[in-house]
């Protein structure tokens, strides 16, 4: 199941990042898992010219990844602009919200940022899909309308429309399966533990007497002679 995607539009310099600066520390504080994409329309550019993964790209990787202790950072082609969905189905996942700075002429929620100081008018042609407006003044059109400062109102929105309190954050869900090796146990991240619980319970589904499986125990006993 992907996570809902919010996306945060508006006209430049409008205010889109500032927003979603406080945004994601105050949904984090509540316990979820959010996740951000910024659609650009120009030619992707991100690594910094002459280091390392950028001479790997510049001599012709179709995938470059840059792996320490505290994350990831990957660089590859796509020979299209990826969806949004895609996206979301491909990165993440495992989170409980994406939000999104662009993508306006989508069907996906949206939150519009406005600043009369920098623009005499908000976004044209505002439809269904609009679930709020943030605006440095009243804005009328039937919508919440929320101040710049207001964020944790906007954050029980989101909330409440799309993170209903019978939901658990991801961050927050017990373990499904845990794994010991030599009788430690091994800390799983999501992605491995949705792994290695998809691959049993599809190994066993077919196993007499495995129908409904709700607790499964295995033990494997991978001393030489044992195979």
């Amino acid at each position: 199941m992907t996570p809902p995607v919010i996306a945060l539009v508006g006209k430049p310099d409008c205010g889109k990042t500032t927003l979603l600066e406080k945004l994601l520390p105050e949904l984090s504080r509540r316990g979820y898992r959010v996740g951000t994409i910024k659609h650009h329309v120009h030619e992707f550019a991100m690594d910094t010219p002459g280091k390392d993964t950028w001479r790997h790209k510049q001599a012709g990787a179709h995938t470059v990844m840059l792996s320490s202790p505290t994350g990831i950072g990957l660089v590859r082609d796509t020979d299209h602009d990826l969806g949004v969905e895609e996206l979301v189905t491909r990165y993440f996942g495992e989170l409980d919200l994406v939000l999104a700075e662009g993508y306006k002429r989508t069907a996906l929620p949206k939150i519009e940022v406005y600043r009369r100081a920098i623009h005499p008018e908000p976004l044209p042609d505002r439809d269904d899909s609009w679930i709020a407006l943030v605006s440095d003044i009243p804005l009328a059109g039937g919508l919440p309308c929320f101040s710049p400062d207001q964020v944790a109102a906007i954050a029980d929105l989101l909330e409440q429309r799309f993170l209903p309190p019978a939901k658990l954050p991801m961050a927050a869900a017990p373990p499904a399966i845990t794994l010991t090796v030599n009788g430690n146990p091994i800390p799983l991240n999501r992605f491995a533990s949705a792994f290695l619980q998809r691959g049993i319970l599809g190994m066993i589904a077919s196993l007499r007497g495995c129908e409904d499986p709700q607790t499964i125990g295995i033990s494997i006993n991978n001393r030489p002679g044992n195979e």
